[in-house]
């Protein structure tokens, strides 16, 4: 079938035009690296951004952004200061500080984009709400200056220099004299704060450009601050021993701007630590968390994944080769294919993903997206796969170049002889990571055709260009060996003798042993990977869905959020939302009371803490909590109705929903990224179903929506358990299929098939059992990605050697006998498939090296740099990379020669039956 592909037929061209095809593709891959844009600017992240449209939380969401226009905290990150005892009155200046810095950076966010491009997109009240947010974050941010500086004025010595931020905020001052001007205040008040600010930096009014012409990296999707010093609302931010300042940010939790806000809170956490905290006591701490920060962290930890990834990639290849080879001609040859070919992808996959529409902010028309973590997989899996197809042609150019003819001859024969291998083991990859495009999860639905594009991309070049390189070069290709040498030692290579059977060598010596017991190997065989595989399928669905587990103990969002628990309730902090929506126009005072009704029966739930409404938008009085109408209490909860927070956030003021939503925000008993938090979410949502169907008097036509992270956390683990099953399916029909095609022998395929399903349980497995061990209590189940990845690419990649030795095991019967053919198939290939697959493993072992490499420049006297080491992406490279050492060593050594010597046994038995039965 493959002798009527192009390349067999043309590659007597492709020899003849090498140097034109080498321009080509140079040509090609300069010109794709002019024009396409960076990566890193057009990559997309963010889970819950990618969720299908039915899910819930992704419906609530829609409506919710269509009910409350204008900006909504998506995310947050909370920032706290504690100690174990008391917080003494020193340590008050650093929670002074931050307020200073935090609400200065608020209210100049806020002041761009009341001027930014979408300025006229803004209604009345959303201006109103702007402008209160500007002029209240100004006055606190000069009320924590005067503050700090009465506290830290008498700790200065003599020789202190000043600068623009210790001991006195000058900005703040220059900025609100700014905003008081604009806003037409009074003049007075206007001169107060200039005068201000000048006494403190005189350079301010020459260097210093209005703040809507000011950058602001970082702080861009800041939309609010809840903070301790707040006087309505400070109480349930403060205690004797913490003080807590929430950051409301605009972006998903996971999404690439909060890279940008966690490097800028790290650097103003580092300063405050550098200034404030010197003059507090020992033992204060300061620390960050919340669903931003982790998700920030998160992002940064797969960026520098992915910078330690290709420079180890890049290295473990070169190593491999060189060892392989010792030829440098050989080793350039694979590198500069491979690098190409990674180049001319990236830049392709990132052209077509930044076609106009997807800038413009819609669908991409091509149907691509790419992500941060995308790169990783393209990088390991063109490398590692590249490599591999290299090594196939390069190996059968060595046993060619034993025979007659000119060197470019023995160039076609090489290329026609290894085409129908190449393509069948790519197509299998190819189509297996395809199959992720019938996944529900956008993420996964992107992914792998992304990855198997640059496959493809990956295949021509090495089709092309690298045979077309190794004509242009010549059999100096083999120096510093002579050809005629070469051709002995390729002789020896192959392990044969005259008459072409195998001779000596250790895959001659395993090829004759398994032809001798095939039946006690392959029973040895499954033997030995029944047991993890057993456990690997047992414990398939235990992973974790929870994205601080991710992270290395030691993160500064993982010991934040140690505080954070240790000092108040993490659900206060990040509720769920409950939306409420129902069919018939009603009177907000009627939709007030069922409000009620619904409070008092979410109280009586064991995992609800609070819940808040537009009678209490901090949840601090429940119904059986009493008051009198003239109580602090009762002018307290009435205040809170009127301060901004409050203000059109409960009820819908957009006539689509008026007086047919509200909104309220339920705490829950737990961590929200917790397993047990979500199953109290999922009996709450369910409860609250069978609630509103129950009272459809009060709630005619009602629909409940849940929204926030725990909600959203449990469809994501509904859309992947969908996707699991689905793509799994998919993935080995299409695999089965592609063998089906290239073998022609459905018994093989179908155990071809088998073997690396017991390699994947038998690896994820051994997985399990490793991290379990080296995390000890720290292990909470593998990342949630972790399975679905490993099975796709071991099913898909793991295929690639088996037809490269079933095909040759064909082509040897040509030559003689089945037994023969089988034991010279094994002895030739061995070497070459052993080397392609500790490349491949190396590649994938490299996902991991953020994890050690640090500490190995550290012992090496090297500064590493700050580096965040990503569990998930170390996780995966490890299971990767022991699954493609389970398949080069134990699947295609002993599981599938064993098999195929079994079966032709058994045939050669019935057949002598017959002839026997016949003769009598």
């Amino acid at each position: 079938m493959f002798d009527r592909l192009p390349t067999c037929h043309g590659s007597g061209r492709i020899i003849r035009h090498r140097r034109v095809i080498v321009l080509a593709w140079i040509v090609v891959a300069i010109t794709l690296r002019w024009f396409a844009p960076a990566w890193r600017d057009i990559a997309a992240d963010g889970d819950f951004d990618y969720l299908p449209v039915r899910m819930n939380s992704v419906a609530g969401d829609k409506m919710l952004r269509e009910a409350f226009p204008g900006d909504r905290a998506r995310s947050q990150i909370a920032i706290i200061v504690a100690r174990d005892g008391p917080l003494l009155d020193d340590d008050k200046l650093v929670a002074a500080d931050l307020s200073r810095r935090l609400n200065h950076h608020l209210a100049i966010a806020t002041w761009k984009r009341l001027e930014g491009a979408d300025s006229d997109l803004l209604t009345a009240e959303q201006r109103e709400r702007s402008e209160k947010i500007i002029s209240e974050a100004l006055d606190r941010s000069i009320a924590a200056d005067e503050t700090f500086y009465e506290r830290i004025a008498p700790k200065l010595s003599d020789d202190f220099q000043p600068s623009n931020t210790i001991p006195r905020l000058a900005v703040a001052y220059w900025d609100r004299g700014r905003w008081l001007e604009k806003i037409g205040a009074d003049e007075q008040a206007i001169g107060q704060d200039f005068e201000a600010a000048l006494l403190l930096a005189p350079e301010m009014a020459t260097e210093l450009p209005p703040p809507p012409q000011r950058p602001n990296p970082g702080w861009q999707n800041l939309i609010d601050l809840m903070s301790w010093d707040d006087p309505m609302i400070g109480g349930k931010m403060s205690t004797d021993q913490a003080r807590l300042m929430l950051l409301q940010l605009s972006s998903e939790l996971a999404a690439t701007e909060n890279i940008e806000t966690v490097d800028v809170l790290s650097e103003l956490l580092d300063d405050v630590r550098d200034t404030a905290q010197r003059y507090a006591t020992e033992d204060l701490q300061i620390a960050m968390s919340g669903s931003a920060a982790i998700g920030g962290e998160t992002l940064v930890a797969a960026r520098d994944s992915i910078r330690y990834t290709e420079s180890i990639t890049v290295i473990m290849i070169l190593l491999i080769l060189c060892v392989v080879y010792r030829a440098p001609l050989l080793v350039a040859v694979p590198m500069i294919s491979i690098g190409i070919a990674v180049v001319t992808a990236t830049s392709l996959v990132s052209l077509l993903a930044a076609d106009p529409a997807r800038l413009a902010g819609g669908d991409p028309v091509w149907g691509l997206r790419i992500f941060t973590t995308s790169r990783i997989f393209i990088v390991v899996i063109l490398f590692g796969a590249g490599t591999d197809y290299c090594l196939f042609l390069i190996s059968r150019l060595r046993e060619e170049a034993g025979g007659p003819g000119h060197w470019h001859d023995v160039c076609r024969r090489s290329l026609r002889g290894v085409v129908w291998a190449l393509v069948g083991s790519a197509l299998t990859t190819v189509i297996g990571l395809g199959m992720l495009g019938f996944a529900d999860f956008g993420k996964f639905r992107w992914t792998g055709p992304v990855i198997a594009i640059c496959l493809t991309i990956g295949l021509l070049v090495c089709l092309t260009l690298t045979p077309a390189l190794l004509a242009m070069v010549g059999p100096k290709a083999f120096w510093p060996v002579s050809i005629a040498r070469r051709q002995t030692s390729a002789r020896g290579l192959m392990n044969t003798e005259s008459d072409g059977t195998p001779g000596r060598g250790l895959w001659s010596w395993i090829a004759i042993r398994l032809t001798r017991y095939p039946l006690a190997w392959l029973l040895v065989g499954w033997a030995g990977l029944a047991v993890p595989g057993w456990y690997g399928w047992r414990h398939e669905r235990d992973v974790t869905y929870d994205l601080g587990s991710e992270l290395d103990p030691s993160s500064e969002s993982r010991r934040g959020l140690r505080l954070l628990r240790q000092h108040f309730q993490i659900g206060e902090i990040n509720p769920v939302t409950l939306l409420l929506n129902w069919e018939a126009d009603r009177p907000r005072e009627v939709t007030a009371a069922a409000v009620r009704d619904l409070t008092r029966y979410l109280y009586t739930r064991d995992e609800v803490v609070v819940v808040r409404n537009a009678d209490d938008p901090l949840g601090d009085f429940p119904p059986d909590r009493q008051m009198g109408m003239f109580s602090g209490d009762a002018w307290r909860r009435r205040t809170l109705k009127s301060h901004r927070l409050a203000q059109g956030y409960f009820y819908s003021d957009v006539p689509k929903y008026d007086q047919r939503l509200v909104r309220l925000d339920v705490a829950v008993l737990g961590d929200p990224f917790d397993q047990q938090t979500a199953d109290r979410v999922v009996r709450l949502r369910q409860d609250l179903d069978a609630y509103i169907k129950e009272r459809d008097r009060s709630f005619p036509g009602g629909d409940v929506y849940l929204l926030g992270t725990t909600a959203s956390l449990i469809d994501l683990q509904t859309v992947i358990t969908r996707d699991n099953r689905v793509i799994k399916v998919a993935v080995v029909l299409a695999v089965l299929a592609v063998l089906l095609v290239v073998i022609r022998k459905w018994v093989l395929c179908l155990y071809l098939i088998a073997t690396v399903l017991i390699s994947y349980y038998a690896t994820l497995g051994l997985t399990m059992l490793f991290f379990r061990n080296l995390y000890g209590v720290d292990y909470v189940g593998l990342d949630w990605k972790l399975p679905l990845f490993l099975f796709v690419i071991l099913v898909a990649i793991g295929q690639d050697y088996n037809v490269y030795l079933v095909t040759r095991i064909a082509e040897e019967e040509q030559r003689g006998g089945w037994l023969a053919a089988l034991r010279r198939a094994v002895s030739r290939t061995g070497g070459i498939i052993t080397a392609c697959g500790l490349v491949m493993a190396a590649t994938f072992f490299s996902m991991t090296a953020s994890a050690w490499l640090p500490s190995v420049l550290v012992f090496l006297g090297q500064d590493p740099g700050p580096v965040r080491n990503l569990r998930g992406i170390v996780e995966l490279g490890f299971a990767l990379g022991l699954g493609m050492l389970i398949d080069t060593f134990y699947v295609r050594t002993i599981l599938v020669p064993s098999f195929i010597a079994a079966t032709r046994h058994i045939a050669a038995s019935r057949s002598r039956g017959k002839a026997v039965a016949v003769g009598d």
